[in-house]
């Protein structure tokens, strides 16, 4: 198991500081040190503060030098639910050498402060090793290890929350790929085949009406330019949506004319709601095409938009011939209609509705549920 380096850091204004871990180590031992000596001072405060609580914390600085050590053979024989009768004992051990050799270095650094302070000292003895300093030895010692093993926790904590943000991060940025091919595979299948019968259209009235053809391919060229835009989304607001779909009546009223009306109710508040790129456009194309193709007298599209609840409703409808099928399952889909059957499926699984049913009036209605969210322009 990797130990993260344990850091510390201050925020100055946007800038952020980080100690080193040496400075670290000091600055917590000596915090030990001085919470060690508030306890010997309140009992006798008789006695001199400086002087007095150098030498005490120079007692707990061996212990700086000896935590690397400790925490490294902590990281090798971690407390753990692996090997732990093992790993325990081979600490234990290493607790009394670590005891023994911070009593040394205290017992040293002691009568080193003492020296240079000018106070009375005596040589520390090496052996034998007296049971108070060796109980309060194993008592840092085993701190020490508890620190270490909580750290190394954290560490690991920490470590697989950026690893889950990472992934969910790299999870999004796939998602948004696969939306953005779908996007270009779905123009490919749709423009086309809408490209198609307007030139067919068009080939038609260059013979009968050269004035409206002229006028049909300038439209038409307005409509590709929007919908070939290399900076285009996999889901855009209604009004955005409702824009390309006009455009696309646009050319088509070229050809029927006064026989084409489309009215649009949208709901207040519905406008700037997300839906898929190229979601009526095609439904539009399907009334038209499959519902007032035939149709005599004039053909009215009419599409509306409503919130029920958490979900935006739309609704797509026609005063044409009507389904030959019951419902969507018998019906034999085109590529407008499959492409957003299949689209919807992928973009919004378990959470959208797709129906179409025969008016009693006559006609065709095409009903989408989709969750409702509202375009959230970037600060």
């Amino acid at each position: 198991m990797r130990h993260a380096p344990v850091e510390n850091a201050s925020l100055t204004g946007n800038k952020v500081i980080r100690l080193p871990k040496a400075v670290i180590v000091v600055l917590v031992w000596t915090f030990i040190a001085c919470l060690s000596y508030a306890r010997y001072y309140l009992r006798d405060p008789h006695h001199r503060l400086w002087p007095d609580i150098l030498i005490w914390a120079a007692c707990f600085y061996p212990w700086a030098l000896l935590t690397p050590f400790i925490f490294a053979l902590e990281k090798r024989f971690p407390i753990g639910p692996i090997r732990l009768l093992r790993n325990l004992v081979v600490l234990g051990l290493a607790s009394y050498g670590f005891s023994y050799l911070g009593f040394v270095l205290s017992s040293e650094t002691d009568t080193l402060g003492q020296f240079f302070l000018g106070q009375p000292f005596f040589t520390s003895r090496l052996w034998p090793f007296p049971p108070d300093a060796f109980w309060i030895g194993e008592f840092l010692c085993w701190s020490t290890f508890g620190a270490s093993c909580i750290l190394r926790r954290f560490s690991q904590l920490h470590e697989r929350e950026r690893e889950a943000d990472r992934l969910a991060l790299e999870k999004s940025k796939l998602e948004f790929s696969l939306k953005q091919a779908e996007l270009e595979a779905l123009r490919m299948r749709l423009n086309p085949h809408f490209l198609f019968n307007t030139l067919q259209n068009i080939s038609v009235l260059a013979q009968q009406d050269p004035k409206t053809a002229s006028q049909m391919i300038t439209r038409l060229g307005d409509l590709l330019r929007t919908a070939f835009r290399r900076d285009a989304q996999p889901e855009v607001t209604l009004e955005t949506e409702l824009g390309l779909t006009q455009a696309y009546v646009d050319v088509e009223r070229m050809r029927f004319r006064e026989r084409l009306s489309v009215r649009v109710e949208i709901a207040p508040g519905t406008e700037q709601s997300m839906v898929p790129t190229f979601l009526l456009q095609p439904l539009v194309e399907n009334a038209i095409k499959h519902g007032l193709s035939e149709l005599r007298a004039s053909g009215q599209i009419q599409i509306r938009s409503a919130k029920e609840e958490d979900r935006l409703v739309l609704w797509v409808s026609d005063n044409g011939t009507g389904l030959a099928a019951e419902n969507l399952q018998q019906l034999e889909l085109g590529v407008g209609l499959g492409s957003t059957c299949e689209r919807l499926a992928r973009m919004y699984p378990e959470k959208h509705e797709l129906a179409v049913r025969k008016l009693q009036e006559g006609g065709t209605e095409v009903r989408v549920v989709l969750p409702f969210r509202l375009n959230v322009a970037p600060a």
